[in-house]
């Protein structure tokens, strides 16, 4: 693991990498589902593949920004091949970082007047 490596490491991060992470931000949850709050929160913009969700959620895992979990649901309501992950403390620290990176560079977007001022109806 690379707990002992500073956040700013593993910055920049990849697009699908952060939405894991903020996946992740509110609780547990398994591959599928993670998929599936990204397409939710992201208005299907993002869609991450399967190959692509796995991969990220391998390398994720190796450098401590996630674990497997072993809280499970209730018999009735899981599907014992589902593997369940968590953010790490580590892990949270990097995505607040990353966040407040790209605040940053929106806030220079901004003040360079990049957006276009929204039209009024």
């Amino acid at each position: 693991m690379t707990r002992n490596k500073n956040v700013e490491s593993f910055l920049p991060m990849t697009p699908a990498m952060f939405h894991v992470l903020i996946a992740l931000a509110d609780g547990e949850k398994h591959g599928y589902a993670i998929l599936k709050e990204v397409a939710r929160r992201t208005e299907d913009k993002v869609r991450l593949s399967a190959g692509t969700l796995y991969g990220n959620l391998a390398r994720l895992e190796s450098t401590g920004l996630i674990v497997e979990s072993d809280a499970r649901p209730a018999i009735g309501l899981d599907d014992e091949r589902r593997r369940y992950y968590r953010l790490t403390e580590f892990g949270r620290e990097v995505a607040i970082a990353e966040a407040e990176r790209m605040d940053a560079a929106l806030s220079q977007a901004r003040a360079k007047k990049l957006f276009r001022k929204p039209r009024l109806a």
